[in-house]
């Protein structure tokens, strides 16, 4: 009896927390993610056998207005991805915080060239959304 109590005191505690925390969050904009399409297969450097790797990735968009404009330019960003990709070390994308690097320095070229394309900043971040090093 005593466990069911205690149960209980926990879920409702959660779903307090829960409440406060949707209450605390700001209504989201009209964001939307848009995929780059098929996975890129590219190959590694840094060992001696041949390395490669498979990458799916998507862009999130602050606001839907912005999402012809992204498709529009998708050949533009997946050459950015494989460009910079294609120059990084096998053991490099295996790392997590060198991958969240990567990603990083990705989105920012990114929203760099979207911005030198269209002249607005559409693009809130690049997302992978599969990493397979094979």
């Amino acid at each position: 009896m005593q466990r069911l109590i205690l149960y209980s005191m926990i879920m409702m505690l959660g779903l307090v927390q829960a409440q406060a925390a949707d209450e605390e969050a700001p209504a989201p904009a009209s964001s939307a993610y848009i995929s780059l399409g098929d996975p890129m297969v590219l190959n590694l450097s840094g060992t001696k056998r041949l390395t490669f790797l498979q990458l799916s990735a998507d862009v999130l968009i602050s606001d839907d207005d912005a999402e012809e404009t992204i498709k529009t330019h998708v050949p533009a960003i997946r050459h950015i991805l494989i460009m910079l990709l294609s120059e990084q070390k096998a053991g490099d994308i295996k790392s997590p915080t060198r991958r969240e690097e990567i990603r990083q320095q990705v989105t920012i070229q990114a929203k760099a060239l979207i911005a030198d394309l269209s002249g607005s900043e559409d693009i809130s971040d690049i997302l992978f959304s599969s990493i397979l090093v094979q």
